[in-house]
């Protein structure tokens, strides 16, 4: 089981937990596609063994980091001791006489999801777009502004009078 956190400047550093090797490669591969930068097929067997690598790095040193374009990758392996909670266990815990919640004792195991990889891709992509005149929040480019004000969607625009035919 290893704690996995991405680090990059431009976010708050991420935790997720990985139990086997197939989840860490998946936080692996959706930095690189967060970043608008998929993993090739005929990469794909260089970046399972660089994972791997990093692996091994954690599981003898204590820790391992890898950088992916421009995101690093930690991994250390996790102290299992630190998620054992019966309420994290599902139904089967409840219908065995255990919490149906947890108690709080333990830490959260969070996953990279689907819903992370959204999340992840969203937060690298707004700096990107503040710097050349955009807006983050709202994912405009610079010009998509509005046409009247040149403001973005986190502004009302009930006074502006836009344009009506398109040049």
């Amino acid at each position: 089981m290893y704690e996995v956190t991405i680090e990059h400047p431009a976010i708050e550093e991420q935790s997720y937990l990985c139990t086997t090797p197939g989840e860490l490669r998946d936080v692996v591969w959706g930095v690189a596609r967060a970043q608008g930068e998929p993993i090739a097929v005929k990469d794909c067997g260089e970046m399972i063994h660089e994972v791997g690598a990093l692996r091994s790095r954690a599981d003898l040193d204590g820790g391992g980091t890898l950088t992916v374009i421009e995101v690093t990758v930690r991994v250390e392996p996790a102290d299992e001791s630190a998620y054992a909670c019966e309420g994290h266990e599902g139904e089967d815990a409840v219908l065995l006489g255990g919490p149906d919640r947890c108690d709080g004792s333990c830490r959260p195991r969070r996953k990279f999801n689907r819903e992370a990889l959204v999340d992840l891709s969203l937060a690298l992509d707004d700096p990107d777009l503040d710097k050349t005149g955009g807006c983050g929040p709202c994912g405009l480019e610079a010009g998509q502004m509005c046409a009247d004000c040149g403001r973005c969607n986190c502004s009302r625009h009930d006074s502006c009078r836009r344009p009506t035919t398109l040049n």
